[in-house]
């Protein structure tokens, strides 16, 4: 007699699992080919004193890049700059060469309040220098 014996993992990122208001950011053109490191540079938004905001970048395959969680508290307004480089965050930034950059913005309670005046902007670098977006 034999028995036959499985054992299914699950590996599980926790995040705002189901958002109640998303948003999503893409670069107006696509990303030269050949950048290095990129910035992404926008404000906080209004949201939920007891809300959640996290933001997701995704590749051009729609697999995700990169995942970071904003501190409770950051005051809406706030400036921030989020830097991705292979060596810090994200991986390898060749996926988007030639390609849309996108952040989705998400929730879990409430809804999420971009100020419409703010300018929000990607800044790509190299060893020769920055390549505005």
């Amino acid at each position: 007699m034999s028995v036959l014996v499985g054992i299914l993992v699950v590996l599980v990122q926790f995040s705002v699992a189901v958002p109640s208001d998303e948003i999503t950011f893409k670069t107006a053109t696509k990303a030269p080919e050949g950048f290095e490191a990129w910035t992404f540079f926008w404000k906080m938004p209004a949201i939920d004193d007891d809300a959640i905001l996290e933001y997701v970048v995704i590749q051009p395959d729609g697999m995700e890049y990169f995942r970071y969680k904003i501190s409770k508290g950051t005051k809406k307004g706030t400036g921030i700059r989020s830097d991705f480089s292979l060596d810090f965050a994200g991986g390898d930034p060749s996926v988007f060469y030639g390609k849309e950059i996108i952040f989705k913005f998400r929730v879990n309670k409430g809804k999420i309040k971009f100020d419409p005046k703010a300018t929000y902007h990607f800044e790509f670098q190299n060893r020769v220098g920055a390549i505005k977006e």
